[in-house]
Order: structure tokens, then sequence, then C-alpha cells
């Protein structure tokens, strides 16, 4: 192979490799976020009347949520201090989930 072909395939896949980073990095920064969001739908629910629209729509969305990231999470690809702070999350989640009265199987 030409050395032009060859230093442009290895800039091209040194880009990649940083845009691998770069989207490895927005994916947990993604769960966190939606941890953290699905935690204030707790907040929201708790606060609402026990059969009210708006708790039962703010703890199912909640639900999901968590239901959501429990699943990409473990096909994600995660520092450590990153997973630990998604299954820290997950945990806090879950428990307030289930003070609203969810059941986990």
């Amino acid at each position: 192979m030409p050395k032009k072909q060859n230093g442009k395939m290895q800039d091209a896949v040194k880009r990649a490799r940083l845009r691998l980073g770069r989207i490895e990095k927005t994916g947990a920064t993604f769960l966190i976020t939606d941890l953290g969001v699905a935690m204030t739908l707790t907040r929201i629910a708790s606060g609402a009347g026990e059969d009210s629209e708006k708790r039962i729509r703010n703890q199912a969305s909640a639900r999901r949520a968590y239901d959501q990231v429990s699943r990409i999470s473990h096909h994600a690809r995660l520092t450590d201090n990153q997973r630990q702070n998604v299954d820290d999350k997950l945990v806090e989640l879950r428990s307030a989930l289930e003070t609203l009265g969810e059941v986990f199987a």
C-alpha cells in the first residue's frame, strides 16, 4: 500500500477511535441523566394523590426508565466508576419505586 494511502487509513482509524470514545462517554452521561430524571418523576409521583393520574403517569415513566437503563447498562461500555454510579442510581431508583408500590419480580 502506498505511504499516502496508509497515512490516510491510519488517520481514519484514529478519528474513528476518538468518535467511539466520545459516543461511549455520551452513553454513560445519558444513562446517568435518565436515572436522574426518573428519580425526579418518583418525587413528583410521591407528592401526588394515591390514585391520581399524575402519580400513575410519573410512576410508570420512572419504571420504564428503570427497566430500560437496567437492560441497556449491561451492554454499555462503561468505566468502573461509571458502572458503579449507574448501579448505585439504579438501586436508589428501585427503592423509590418500591416505596410507591412497584413490585419487582
